[in-house]
C-alpha cells in the first residue's frame, strides 16, 4: 500500500496476541520484518525512486523520530496500548473520509502555510515512527500530495521505511530495549514475507487500489477499537500510568 505493513499489522497484532508487550516483541519484529520487505520492493523499483522527496522525508522525519523514540521508553505497555487504539481508529477515519472526497482535492491549494503544515505533518510522522515504527498512516497525508504516481509513492516510501528501520533497530539494539524472542519470531516471518513482496509485486498493478486501501481503513478502525476496549480495564486497575 506504501504506508508500511506495520501500520496495519500492528494493531492487529495487538488484538490477537494481547500477551506480547507491543514495544519490546512486537514493533522490533514488525520493524525487523518490515526492513526485509522493504529491500524486496526498493530492489525491484529502484529506478522510480524520487531521491528529491525521499530526502525531504527523511530530513523532516528526523527530528521526530527521538522523540516518539524516547517517549516509548517511558509510557507503560496500557498506555501504548491506548495510544495506539486511538491513533489507528483516527487514521482509519480521516483516510476514509479523505477517500472520499480525494477527487475533489485533487489539485489542493499551494502557498507558504500550506507548506508548513505538510512540512509538519512530516515531522509528526517521525514521533509516530519513533513510538511504533508506524509513521506511515500520517506520513501519507504529505506523500499523496507530492508523489502522483502509484509506482513513485509505493517505492520511494519503501526506501523512507527501510533508512528509518534500521535506525530503529539499531537505538533499541543501544537501549537494549528488543525482548530475546522478538528476534527469532521476526525470523519465522521472513519467509512469508518475501512470499508476500513477491505476490505483492505481481498485484500492484492489477487490484483496484481504492477498495484495497478503504478495506485496510476499516481494518484498522475495528483493530484500534478493540485496542482501546482492551486497555482501558488495565489502565482503570493500575494506580500509575
Amino acid at each position: 500500500m506504501g504506508f508500511g505493513g506495520a501500520a496495519l499489522g500492528l494493531p492487529i497484532l495487538a488484538m490477537l496476541v494481547p500477551d506480547l508487550e507491543i514495544k519490546s516483541t512486537l514493533v522490533p519484529m514488525l520493524t525487523i520484518g518490515g526492513i526485509v520487505s522493504a529491500i524486496g520492493v526498493v530492489w525491484v523499483g529502484r529506478r522510480e525512486i524520487v531521491w528529491a522527496e525521499f530526502l525531504r522525508i527523511i530530513v523532516w522525519m528526523l527530528p521526530g523520530l527521538p522523540i516518539g523514540f524516547l517517549a516509548a521508553g517511558y509510557a507503560s505497555e496500557a498506555v501504548l496500548r491506548l495510544i495506539l487504539g486511538l491513533f489507528v481508529v483516527a487514521v482509519g477515519v480521516f483516510s476514509l473520509a479523505r477517500a472520499k472526497r480525494q477527487a475533489a482535492d485533487a489539485n489542493p491549494s499551494g502557498g507558504r502555510l500550506r507548506q508548513w503544515y505538510l512540512r509538519a505533518v512530516v515531522v509528526a510522522s517521525g514521533v509516530v515512527h519513533g513510538i511504533f515504527a508506524t509513521g506511515g498512516p500520517v506520513l501519507v497525508v504529505y506523500a499523496t500530495r507530492v508523489l502522483h504516481s502509484k509506482g513513485l509513492f509505493r517505492v520511494t516510501l519503501a526506501l523512507v521505511w527501510f533508512v528509518l528501520n534500521v535506525m530503529m533497530v539499531g537505538g533499541w539494539m543501544v537501549d537494549n530495549r528488543i525482548a530475546p524472542e522478538a528476534w527469532p519470531m521476526a525470523a519465522i516471518t521472513i519467509p512469508f514475507i518475501i512470499i508476500s513482496v513477491l505476490v505483492g509485486n505481481r498485484l500492484h498493478h492489477r487490484l483496484p487500489e481504492a477498495a484495497f486501501r478503504k478495506t485496510a481503513y476499516v481494518l484498522l478502525i475495528v483493530a484500534g477499537i478493540s485496542l482501546i476496549h482492551k486497555s482501558l480495564p488495565l489502565l482503570l486497575q493500575s494506580p500509575t500510568m
